[in-house]
């Protein structure tokens, strides 16, 4: 709404904001790993009339770095051309997070459907793909997927340590320390889960990449245990043989706390 008011003799319009104009909410975050170019496009149009932001990749490696970078409300994989590659990116994706999971197959064979569920996937679709039945597959799995969806934690402790993830910020005392994004990543991953262990391959598919060995993420662990140490904090990560890492056992029962 335009009105004119004067300021020094001069006629100035003053816009005021319709109170109707609210700020549209962040749209949720959908990925796409489709390794046919054309079924890659039509879905991913599809799902963005639907109101998703759409991070579309053809391979696994490629959903695999990507997965890392923001949180998800809905993943499509398609079997493809690699599919034993797309297969074990989503039983990875299982094990770190409940995001619901579509997997899309080319052929109506009851073998690609239980390596589909028996991997984690939530349902699937089979080629063509049908728009009618893909918006209502995701639909679907987008309520429920938002209806399991738990308020994030803010602010993680465990003994001296605290870690906002709001404001990307570790501090041991009221010391604040600096941490590479690797370090972080494990440390949140290892906090945000006290009671849980992740296996190597767990730890590195949040930490770094694929492309590096598991054997890798024991100099991560060796890294992150020694700068906590050298800064005042306590022995932070238990090794379990032949299982993975955990946050360490000793005291975080009482100690852990959540904001």
């Amino acid at each position: 709404m335009l009105r004119n008011s004067k300021i020094n003799g001069a006629q100035v319009p003053i816009i005021r904001r319709n109170p109707l104009d609210v700020e549209a909410p962040p749209k949720p975050n959908a990925l796409l790993l489709e390794d046919n170019s054309f079924d890659r496009t039509e879905i991913k149009v599809q799902l963005e009339v639907m109101g998703f932001s759409v991070f579309d990749v053809s391979t696994a490696q490629e959903a695999k770095e990507t997965f890392t970078i923001r949180d998800y409300s809905l993943v499509l994989i398609h079997l493809g051309h690699a599919p034993l590659e797309s297969l074990e990116f989503c039983r990875q994706i299982r094990a770190l997070s409940t995001v619901p999971i579509l997997m899309i197959t080319k052929r109506e064979e009851v073998v690609d459907e239980q390596l589909a569920l028996g991997a984690g996937a939530d349902d699937y679709l089979t080629k063509p793909i049908d728009p009618r039945i893909l918006s209502s597959r995701v639909t679907q799995q987008f309520r429920r997927g938002e209806s399991q969806r738990a308020p994030r934690k803010t602010l993680l402790t465990w003994e001296n340590l605290s870690l906002d993830v709001a404001e990307h910020l570790f501090k041991i005392g009221e010391k604040e320390i600096l941490l590479t994004n690797s370090e972080y990543r494990f440390l949140h991953l290892l906090m945000e889960d006290p009671h849980r262990t992740f296996s190597k391959e767990q730890v590195l598919t949040v930490v770094a990449s694929l492309r590096e060995a598991s054997s890798s993420v024991e100099t991560y662990a060796h890294q992150l245990r020694t700068k906590i140490k050298r800064n005042g904090g306590p022995d932070v990560i238990d090794v379990v043989r032949s299982t993975g890492f955990r946050l360490a056992r000793e005291s975080h029962e009482s100690n852990l706390a959540v904001s």
